[in-house]
């Protein structure tokens, strides 16, 4: 497991947004950018999945309610 599998829901917005903020600025050397936008386009997939997952289970959780 990675680093970055590691981390919580809010770290990886926050670790996202470092790469958005250095890759806006041009902060990043060209020698680290594939890098970055490669990081960036997992933590992308990794948060979509978790938004995902708490959206079944929201939903799931609703219809136990309305079924008792």
């Amino acid at each position: 497991m990675s680093e970055a599998n590691e981390l919580t829901y809010e770290q990886k917005v926050a670790r996202l947004d470092e790469i958005l903020t250095r890759l806006d600025n041009s902060e990043t050397p060209i020698d680290k950018l594939a890098e970055d936008v490669k990081e960036g386009a997992r933590l992308i997939r990794e948060l979509d999945m978790k938004l995902k997952q708490v959206e079944t289970e929201v939903l799931d959780a609703f219809k136990e309610l309305e079924s008792e």
